[in-house]
């Protein structure tokens, strides 16, 4: 992976502002900002006052040292709920004001109905890897389904604390200290070791992955039961 300077960072900001006056800020999320050294790619959501063609902002990051994804948003204009949630998780201003952030604060805590969807993007990574050949692309889809399914308990851990927050080290230790270790758990196992690490065992991917989506289901089901009152 190459090592970005924050010189780097500021220029990448210049470029873009160059090919566009009217950008307000400019906010970075997502693994680059948590775990630089592991990243494949830099998130940007920018908030202009009036939005180009996607093609004047992908033309400015393509030679930058390694791939940048861009998102450009008006302001009072909605984030998708994904996005927002890695902003508030992460977000960290480059240029500008922070009107981004701000906005995507008043985003309400997800609700268990909305948790259990997310399975079903663990189950495509799954199945992505699965069906391709190309060992790199199957590595990288089984992490994504590895990580996933611990997106899956994060956001079931927001659900029961009825909370926007979604830093994970801030969520395990608001949960009571039950639910606090399995957490610990899922983060150490899905998100770090599998997910970024690749360590997930490759002869058993199968029963390892059911394995893992049973557990985080019942740290769900388990999670909501505790958030209604009735007795585990």
């Amino acid at each position: 992976m190459a090592h970005i300077t924050k010189r780097e960072l500021d220029n990448l900001c210049e470029t873009l502002r160059a090919v566009d006056a009217d950008i307000r800020d400019i906010v970075m999320f997502g693994s680059f900002v948590y775990a630089p050294s592991l990243a494949r790619d830099i998130d940007l959501v920018i908030t202009t006052t009036k939005r180009k063609d996607y093609d004047v902002y992908f033309d400015a990051v393509a030679d930058f040292p390694i791939n940048v994804d861009v998102i450009a948003r008006q302001p009072g204009e909605r984030i998708g709920d994904r996005i927002a949630w890695g902003i508030k998780a992460v977000g960290q201003v480059l240029a500008g004001d922070g009107q981004t952030i701000e906005e995507v604060m008043e985003m309400p805590a997800p609700t268990f109905e909305r948790v259990r969807k997310i399975f079903y993007l663990a189950d495509e990574n799954f199945s992505n890897a699965q069906n391709t050949q190309d060992p790199d692309i199957k590595d990288e889809a089984y992490k994504d389904a590895f990580n996933k399914l611990f997106d899956v308990a994060r956001n079931a851990a927001m659900a029961y604390l009825g909370s926007e927050q979604t830093r994970w080290g801030q969520l395990r230790r608001a949960l009571p200290q039950l639910f606090s270790e399995r957490f610990r758990e899922i983060i150490d196992t899905l998100h770090i070791d599998y997910g970024y690490d690749g360590n997930y065992p490759i002869d058993d991917v199968n029963e390892e992955f059911q394995r893992c989506r049973d557990l985080v289901e019942q740290f769900v089901d388990d999670l909501e039961k505790a958030a209604s009152g009735d007795p585990l």
